[in-house]
């Protein structure tokens, strides 16, 4: 079982926080983000457990009766709405509970969690109805959010919030869960090279074929554009995968990061895979042209939200990354 400890490693926003949860010195709202895979819904629910831990010792125990009812969601004083995996959005009725729970005191007289994964997904309107509590915290209630990139929530959310930036994992890390978890040796190490720091993304890969197929997907046309001419071709491959377009956008996402990362000096060189033609342009691609390329890989993730057509969106952001991520000559 992944603890509180697992974490501790992941950069220093998240040892402070975690630091920070277990002194008696946490903030009463915090929203963890990050790309898909990294563990945020993990490190969540084990924030949730070590407020909510009746044990000795240092919390989370994970051993408690409080600790075991918050692990399984069944807490009554660990309000946890979000949206379904299918769902495009969280809604204001979809708060009405929280809302109502928040008004009168913890069911079991202690701390109170409210866990919102996948805050990117609130309305603005949602958002704006969980200001009021945001702001005016009664001292036992803590706020953990969870979202995905760095675009969907007001920023009157985020100022209101401890916000803190998961960190992919490292290839060994991922390499070494996937060993723990039956993963052959081979395997594991292929998959911690193509996800990109993603561990979620890894064990979908290694479940899922059709994951896989989606990713090279995504190589072979959002990274394999020589030119605006290759544009109508990709995006014709991509016109059938509507309902694929917010995982497929996560990964281009990742792979933009990834990118921009080690152009920059902060980050490994990207792991090159036969379905990226253009790997040497995007490598060699100034920082400035893939930023640019990551605004407008967000920009669509926003147009998504807003129920933009599938074919505008990725015919749109097929031809800003032509224009900017030039073919590179050695």
């Amino acid at each position: 079982m992944i603890t509180l400890d697992d974490f501790l490693s992941r950069g220093e926003a998240v040892s402070a926080l975690i630091a920070d949860v277990r002194s008696g010195r946490a903030p009463h709202a915090m929203a963890l983000t990050g790309m898909t895979g990294v563990g945020k819904r993990t490190l969540a629910r084990l924030l949730a457990c070590a407020f909510l831990c009746v044990g000795e010792g240092e919390k989370p125990c994970l051993a408690c009766k409080g600790c075991r009812r918050a692990l399984s969601g069944a807490h009554p004083d660990l309000l946890t709405p979000s949206a379904g995996e299918k769902e495009r959005t969280v809604k204001v009725d979809d708060l009405r509970g929280i809302l109502h729970a928040l008004s009168i005191s913890a069911v079991e007289g202690g701390e109170r969690v409210v866990l919102l994964e996948n805050a990117h997904r609130m309305t603005p309107q949602a958002q704006n109805a969980l200001l009021k509590s945001l702001e005016e915290p009664d001292g036992s209630t803590r706020f953990i959010l969870t979202a995905s990139g760095d675009t969907g929530l007001l920023s009157t959310v985020r100022s209101r919030c401890r916000v803190v930036r998961v960190p992919p994992f490292s290839r060994e890390a991922v390499e070494r869960e996937l060993i723990s978890r039956g993963t052959d040796k081979a395997a594991a190490r292929e998959l911690s090279i193509l996800c990109g720091g993603s561990l979620g993304q890894a064990l979908s890969m290694r479940e899922d074929a059709d994951f896989l197929q989606l990713r090279t997907l995504c190589e072979s046309t959002f990274f394999s554009l020589r030119s605006a001419r290759d544009v109508p071709g990709a995006a014709a491959r991509l016109r059938e995968k509507r309902e694929d377009a917010d995982e497929i956008l996560a990964v281009v996402e990742q792979r933009a990061r990834e990118y921009l990362a080690c152009s920059v000096n902060a980050g490994p060189e990207p792991a090159a895979v036969p379905e990226t033609a253009c790997h040497e342009s995007w490598l060699h691609a100034s920082p400035r042209a893939l930023e640019n390329a990551l605004s407008a890989v967000i920009d669509a993730q926003r147009y998504r939200a807003s129920n933009v057509s599938w074919q505008a969106i990725s015919e749109n952001l097929l031809y800003i990354i032509s224009e900017e991520i030039t073919l590179w000559q050695p």
